[in-house]
């Protein structure tokens, strides 16, 4: 896309004084790495989804890849993720050395259909991975009863997904531990980061050993582990942050709704999976007509000063990863990810909203 052009953005970081004092906090006290300020933010996000304990890495794929390592995933094992996610959820399957194993997802949300995943659960199996996609939150009731026919571990991947629930319960609290990305486009950002939760402080101290080399304390390492550790910046940044999350997530909910008004209006169109439930929203998925050439309007789109994204293609469908691909059907994996569309949310969108819909509804049906 011709970014020259672009007046506006897909995402921007809701940054104010509050994060530029939290900065300046942690400058003046001298400590980069491993201080307080990390402690106090996973003590806080913990609190703030009522769960016990949250380890603080550096990315929402080093933090499921902890979490499946802390869990016993390692080579030779399989875990079960959706086809359609980001990349990064298969990735941190395979830095533990293990396969991940498509399934096709639900036509109307995009996320793993439960229906289909008792046929790939083998003798080789050990952990389930449900993507909450775009916040819209997966079957996990239905999930975990079926990993617990199983004796699988469960990791919700939560990382579009801070703030939505699931029957009224917060995502990424309900599974044996749950992951967070804080990337710059997140409704909370640490720059770089991200976090597991989880009921279970054993599990946590485990997590945490893994990020941190494996080292619990001093230099004895407990297990062979990585440098995935945050840094005390971004965890302040990250508190600040949380300080406003509830309005956050309510600004970003008023949003959406605007945005599903107007594409109503303007042409039978909806935001992808737009439920009435509590749903912590990440972007704005629209599902376009068939038979659209998605990148001439991405194009279009463009040069009308608009930036959007193709979220996602299916996982077996990209370069390097075709090895991935099932013996079973991942047809509405294919279908969504050729056929979704990113439209831009970030806090001051709003006067836009009627103009970026306007313009994506003359493209799609030109006069």
């Amino acid at each position: 896309m011709p970014s020259s052009k672009i007046q506006i953005p897909l995402a921007k970081s809701d940054i104010g004084q509050a994060e530029t004092n939290a900065v300046t906090r942690v400058m003046a006290s001298g400590r980069l790495a491993l201080g307080q300020e990390i402690t106090a933010f996973e003590q806080e996000f913990a609190t703030w989804h009522g769960v016990r304990s949250a380890a603080m890495t550096n990315s929402g794929t080093s933090a499921l890849t902890c979490a499946l390592r802390a869990l016993g995933v390692g080579p030779g094992d399989e875990v079960i993720i959706p086809a359609l996610t980001f990349i990064g959820t298969a990735n941190a399957i395979l830095n533990c050395g293990a396969l991940p194993i498509l399934v096709d997802v639900k036509p109307d949300s995009g996320n793993i259909d439960v229906n289909l995943l008792h046929r790939s659960i083998s003798g080789k199996c050990k952990a389930l991975v449900p993507v909450h996609l775009f916040g819209h939150a997966a079957d996990i009731a239905d999930i975990m009863e079926i990993a617990a026919t199983h004796d699988l571990a469960v990791v919700e991947d939560a990382a579009e997904a801070l703030g939505s629930q699931c029957n009224g319960q917060l995502a990424g609290t309900i599974a044996d531990a749950g992951i967070f990305g804080f990337y710059p486009n997140k409704v909370l950002t640490t720059g770089e980061g991200g976090m597991v939760i989880s009921q279970d402080e054993a599990l946590i101290e485990r997590c945490r050993a893994i990020a941190n080399q494996g080292v619990v304390s001093g230099h004895q390492a407990t297990t062979p582990g990585m440098s995935f550790r945050g840094n005390e910046l971004g965890a302040a940044i990250g508190r600040a942050q949380l300080a406003g999350l509830h309005e956050r997530l309510a600004h970003r909910t008023e949003l959406a709704a605007h945005y599903q008004r107007e594409l109503t209006n303007n042409r039978q169109m909806r935001i992808f999976g737009f439920t009435n439930s509590v749903q912590g929203w990440f972007t704005i998925p629209v599902l376009l007509p068939e038979n659209t050439d998605r990148d001439r309007l991405r194009a279009d789109l463009a040069t009308d000063g608009i930036a959007t994204a193709a979220y996602f293609p299916a996982i077996h469908t990209l370069v390097g990863y075709e090895h991935l691909a099932s013996r079973y059907e991942l047809g509405v994996s294919e279908l969504l990810g050729s056929r979704l569309i990113a439209l831009p949310l970030w806090s001051e969108i709003e006067p836009h909203i009627a103009h970026i819909c306007e313009r994506l509804c003359f493209h799609l049906d030109p006069p």
